[in-house]
């Protein structure tokens, strides 16, 4: 049997008012015999809403560190999670979405903060104003509806967490409704799902130590661009290494990736 978890019997203290602990809590306590309680009072609202009814004024991984450390200091734990995400559209706005979840994780004792992070494209209904009936079925249909709750804005004002149709319905025989997704994670099942796979990612990286300071956390922190050129052997963008840091020391490990040559599609000296 391996090692101990460093934060066997551990209490982690999570950031959140749309219920996320359920998604950490199965790998949390599988890789680090650690329990996750969610908060009670810590409004992460507060830190901005996808509905801009509330703006964000931090960068994401800041706001999800705001996040960890208010919910240690609510729980009176040494140790906390929070996660925060985004939606862009990719290729300048021609693109699919890119759905960014980024959890931080922190550890008062030790001092330090750990990131991880899942990137992928998904699909995500844009906002559009209905008239009728027939086109309000259509983008709920879209949309994924039910699952996938939805926010509706009119004129007297935003109502948000809208699983039922009737409720929608109601409101068009009122006037033009506009409807998007409701993006939070309790009203999101895609969200949910990308949540469960980051929380076993994280958590499988707190069982990993530092090889120069034995720190928990040891794990992907950038990567090195370079790949040769296969036509004309000039570096180009595409990733050589990864690197794996310590949220503690400064000591670095390179991981080599498999592709040795690049396609001279991606060279800026042969396909300028």
């Amino acid at each position: 049997m391996g090692s101990p978890s460093p934060f066997d019997g551990s209490t982690v203290a999570f950031g959140t008012v749309h219920g996320k602990e359920a998604a950490f809590a199965p790998a949390f306590r599988r890789w680090l015999g650690a329990q996750v309680v969610a908060t009670v009072a810590l409004d992460t609202d507060a830190l901005g809403t996808f509905t801009r009814d509330v703006p964000r004024v931090l960068a994401p991984e800041e706001a999800a560190a705001a996040k960890a450390h208010g919910a240690a200091a609510e729980l009176g734990t040494a140790t906390a999670v929070a996660t925060e995400a985004s939606y862009s559209p990719a290729l300048g706005g021609f693109g699919p979405m890119v759905h960014e979840e980024l959890a931080v994780f922190v550890d008062l004792e030790r001092g330090i903060r750990v990131r991880h992070a899942i990137r992928q494209h998904v699909h995500v209904a844009p906002p559009r104003v209905v008239r009728t009936e027939s086109e309000a079925r259509r983008y709920l249909a879209r949309a994924g509806f039910p699952a996938q709750a939805v926010v509706a804005r009119t004129d007297e004002g935003m109502t948000k967490g809208i699983q039922d149709a009737t409720a929608v319905l109601a409101l068009v025989s009122r006037g033009p409704v506009e409807l998007e997704p409701d993006l939070r994670a309790h009203m999101n099942p895609e969200r949910r799902r990308t949540l469960r796979r980051l929380s076993w990612l994280l958590a499988a990286r707190l069982t990993c130590v530092c090889p120069g300071c034995g720190c928990p956390g040891f794990g992907p922190v950038g990567v090195v661009r370079g790949v040769p050129c296969a036509a004309c052997g000039n570096a180009t963008s595409q990733v050589r290494f990864d690197v794996d840091g310590c949220p503690r020391c400064p000591e670095q490990r390179k991981r080599r990736r498999s592709t040795e040559a690049a396609d001279p599609a991606t060279c800026d000296a042969c396909n300028p």
